[in-house]
């Protein structure tokens, strides 16, 4: 394996920045990020793989560039493909184009590459050198690789907890707990997120939309994931609305399917007293193609998923009013700040939305 240098690092960091926006938008694909670079340091070409995952960013890259890509370096966040879908391999496109060096951010874990492109490469008198946990790699890749690997979604949590550790009020929907800032950093995750999961008392009670609603992002469409109890889901106006039933996924446990015959994509895993197992849940998501779930449910399907070691990430939206009397609180557990420090997370990032404060938690 080639060392990196320097300028190899600030590349590969540069393809994926231009990447990273477009998180959620790819389909089963890798979000990928790629550059074409001369050797005098200018920059030929660009891409990212196009919405809906075709075409490649490769291609695209390479395309830009034109003869230009003769000699030249090609910066890629992810080991080109080496099979064909309903694209042709980009290893091929690559090895035409005549560049003389690849670097790629990771090798592919897919078993369908898993290294062949970088063996053809160097058959074909290409210089590869590959990067090894790269943490801008790892970050963008991070739903592609915990789907191939570990056959289910990367999974992050977020959960607005009052003042005075709530997340609500009993038998009331959408208490208002943090500001418009926040809102909004909430509905930008979304747009990033393959699929926005929550639990059936959510879904019950708030009947929440579940959508993107910021200015020029409407088209961000995640999958809408209801993950359901025995008790039947009414059929509300928002979640399971007909011109978004497509857009709404429910997963049951396998005896309960007939409860929410009414409804459109249902799912049956295994299970336990009506309950669908969380593990399978997230793995028949994986199946079809989901990379990143953002969980927006209560206290029950957070500490589910927690229990289970299910949650890879978690951010805690503190706001600053109290919800008082009948407060629902966040976790049944100790303050969620230490239940997630005894699940082994540590605090990453802190910072202000407006008047709210924004605690990230991943697990070390």
């Amino acid at each position: 394996m080639t060392q990196l240098a320097p300028a190899d690092l600030r590349w590969l960091e540069a393809a994926a920045r231009i990447a990273m926006p477009y998180r959620g938008t790819t389909a089963e694909n890798p979000t990928v990020g790629a550059i074409v670079v001369c050797p005098d340091g200018r920059v030929m070409g660009r891409g990212v793989t196009a919405v809906g995952g075709r075409p490649h960013a490769e291609p695209q890259a390479l395309a830009m560039a034109g003869q230009e890509a003769k000699g030249a370096t090609l910066y890629v966040t992810l080991e080109p493909c080496t099979h064909w879908g309903r694209t042709p391999p980009c290893v091929d496109a690559a090895i035409a184009s005549g560049v003389s060096r690849v670097v790629c951010g990771a090798s592919d874990p897919d078993p369908r590459t898993a290294g062949q492109s970088i063996s053809k490469m160097r058959a074909a008198g290409i210089e590869v050198a590959v990067g090894e946990n790269l943490q801008v790699v790892e970050r963008l890749h991070e739903g592609f690789f915990s789907r191939v690997r570990r056959g289910r979604p990367f999974v992050t949590a977020k959960l607005a907890v009052s003042r005075d550790g709530m997340i609500g009020r009993t038998g009331q929907g959408n208490v208002a707990i943090t500001g418009e800032d926040a809102r909004r950093w909430t509905h930008m995750q979304r747009a990033l997120s393959d699929a926005v999961m929550v639990g059936a008392a959510t879904a019950r009670l708030d009947d929440p939309r579940l959508n993107v609603r910021l200015a020029g992002l409407e088209v961000r469409a995640p999958l809408r994931v209801v993950v359901a109890g025995r008790t039947e889901l009414p059929v509300g106006p928002n979640l399971f609305a007909t011109s978004l039933r497509e857009q709404t996924a429910i997963i049951a446990e396998n005896t309960c399917l007939d409860s929410f015959s009414q409804h459109a994509g249902v799912t049956g895993v295994v299970g336990q007293g009506g309950r669908p197992d969380l593990g399978s849940a997230l793995a028949a998501l994986a199946g079809r193609g989901i990379g990143r779930v953002l969980v927006e449910g209560g206290a029950g399907l957070n500490d589910a998923l927690l229990d289970a070691g299910l949650i890879d990430r978690f951010h805690l939206l503190q706001g600053d009013v109290e919800v008082g009397a009948r407060g629902v609180p966040a976790t049944v557990h100790s303050s969620l700040p230490e239940r997630l420090a005894e699940l082994g997370f540590s605090a990453v990032e802190s910072r202000a939305l407006g008047c709210d404060m924004l605690t990230t938690f991943e697990k070390v």
